[in-house]
C-alpha cells in the first residue's frame, strides 16, 4: 500500500513524499536509512485531521492484538529517534480504531502537560494489563523505553499466542459438544413427539426405553421457555460464567480433577507466571512488586493467593525459591530449584523466561493429548445418546410392523 510521509532531514528541513510499503514500520525503517526523522506517516488518501475525542461504538474494545501493535509501533518509532509525543502523533494519524485513537490522544495530551506515559495509560487501565503498566513505569525510570517496549512486545505476543493455542485446541471439541446437544434436542423436541402420536394411534406397545424418552420429550416440547433458559444457561456457563472469579474457581476445581486437563491447566498457569515474573524482574522491578503484578496474570485464584503470600514473606527476608518450595503440587521442584540458582547467580529473570519457553512446548503436547482424548469421548457420547433415541424410535416401529405381518 502507498503511504504519505512528512519528515525532517539533517538540516531540519521538512521533506514530504510517498513510499510503497506493507506497513508503517517499513516506512519508518526506510526513512531511518535516509537519515530522515518522521513527523507523520499515513496511508495515501487518509485524512490526518484530528478533531479531539471521537465517538466510540458500544461494541468497540481494546484487544490484545491492539496492544501488541501499539507496543511494537512505539518501539519502532522511538528507536528511530522520535520523541514520545512525535511517536504518538504518528500512531494517532495511522490508527483507525476509534477507541485506540481516543486513548492515544489522551496520552499525548497528558504528555504535553508533563505527565509520564505510564500515568497517561493508567487513566485507561481497564484496557491494559497491570504487567503492561508496571513494565512501562520501570522503562521510564531506567530511561530505556525502546528496550522496554521490545520486551513488552515479545511478552504480549507470546501471551497472545499461548491463549490462542488453547482456544484453537478446544474449539472443535466445544463445537462438537454443542452440535451433540442440538441434535439431541431436535430429536426430543420435534421428532419424537410426532412419532409418539403415530404409535398411540396405531395402538403399538411402547417399550420402557421409549417411554423414558417420551417422558423427557413431552416435558421439553411443552415447556419451550424452560428449553430456552436451559440451553441459554449452558451457553452462558461456558462463555459468561467462566470469565467471572467464581466461574474461574469452579472450572479450575472441575478440570483439576481430570488427569490430562489438570496437567494442562497447571502448565499454562506456570508458563504465564514464569514469563510474567521473569520479564518484570528483567525490566528492573523489585521482586515484591513483580510478584504482585504476576499474581494478576496467572488467572487462577489458588495460585494468586499463594503468590501474594510469597510476596509478603519476601518482605520479611525469605528467599523467593523457599517461599514456593512449600507447594510442590503447584510449583514443581524443577522450577523452585531453577529459581534458587537464579537468585544466587543474578540470572533469575532469564532463567524464568527459559523455563516458560520450555514449558510452553510441553503445553502443546498436553493440548494434543487433551484433544485426542476429548474428541473420541464426545463422539462416543453423541453416538450412544443419539443411538439410544434412535433405538427407542425403531423398536416400537418394528413391533408395529410385526403386528400387521
Amino acid at each position: 500500500m502507498l503511504f504519505n510521509y512528512e519528515a525532517y532531514d539533517k538540516d531540519g528541513a521538512i521533506v514530504t513524499g510517498d513510499f510503497e510499503a506493507g506497513s508503517k514500520e517499513e516506512v519508518v525503517e526506510y526513512l531511518g536509512k535516509r537519515s530522515l526523522s518522521p513527523i507523520s506517516i499515513k496511508k495515501a488518501g487518509a485524512s490526518s485531521k484530528k478533531e479531539g475525542l471521537l465517538a466510540i461504538s458500544l461494541f468497540e474494545n481494546v484487544t490484545p492484538v491492539d496492544i501488541v501493535f501499539l507496543v511494537r509501533n512505539l518501539a519502532t518509532t522511538i528507536r528511530s529517534g522520535l520523541s514520545m509525543i512525535e511517536s504518538l502523533d504518528i500512531l494517532i494519524a495511522d490508527t483507525e480504531k476509534k477507541i485506540m485513537k481516543n486513548i492515544l490522544i489522551r496520552a499525548q495530551s497528558n504528555l504535553k502537560n508533563g505527565l509520564p506515559l505510564s500515568k497517561s495509560f493508567e487513566e485507561d487501565k481497564k484496557y491494559f494489563p497491570r504487567v503492561f503498566l508496571g513494565m512501562l513505569r520501570a522503562g521510564e525510570f531506567s530511561g530505556q523505553l525502546d528496550k522496554t517496549f521490545d520486551e513488552l512486545g515479545r511478552y504480549l505476543t507470546k501471551e497472545y499466542n499461548l491463549v490462542k493455542k488453547v482456544k484453537s485446541a478446544l474449539t472443535y471439541p466445544i463445537i462438537l459438544f454443542i452440535a451433540s446437544l442440538l441434535v439431541v434436542a431436535l430429536l426430543l423436541i420435534f421428532v419424537l413427539p410426532r412419532l409418539t402420536k403415530i404409535f398411540q394411534t396405531a395402538g403399538a406397545e411402547v417399550p420402557a426405553i421409549t417411554k423414558f424418552f417420551v417422558t423427557i420429550s413431552g416435558f421439553l416440547s411443552q415447556h419451550l421457555i424452560f428449553d430456552i433458559i436451559f440451553f441459554g444457561g449452558i451457553i452462558w456457563f461456558f462463555t459468561g460464567f467462566r470469565k467471572t472469579e467464581l466461574g474461574k474457581d469452579v472450572f479450575y476445581k472441575i478440570f483439576s480433577k481430570v488427569p490430562v486437563s489438570k496437567e494442562l491447566i497447571k502448565r499454562v498457569i506456570l508458563v504465564r507466571f514464569a514469563r510474567t515474573f521473569g520479564n518484570l524482574i528483567q525490566s528492573g522491578i523489585s521482586a515484591v512488586e513483580a510478584l504482585e503484578l504476576a499474581a494478576d496474570s496467572v488467572g487462577n485464584n489458588t495460585y494468586k493467593k499463594i503468590i501474594l503470600e510469597s510476596a509478603e514473606e519476601i518482605k520479611n527476608g525469605v528467599s523467593i525459591s523457599k517461599t514456593f518450595i512449600k507447594y510442590p503440587d503447584l510449583f514443581p521442584n524443577i522450577l523452585t530449584s531453577l529459581m534458587g540458582v537464579g537468585e544466587k547467580t543474578g540470572t533469575l529473570g532469564q532463567i524464568l523466561l527459559n523455563f516458560a519457553d520450555f514449558y510452553e512446548e510441553d503445553v502443546d503436547n498436553k493440548l494434543k493429548d487433551l484433544t485426542a482424548l476429548l474428541e473420541p469421548l464426545l463422539l462416543l457420547f453423541m453416538g450412544l445418546f443419539v443411538g439410544a433415541i434412535a433405538f427407542s424410535i425403531l423398536l416400537p416401529i418394528y413391533q408395529l410392523v410385526g403386528k400387521f405381518t
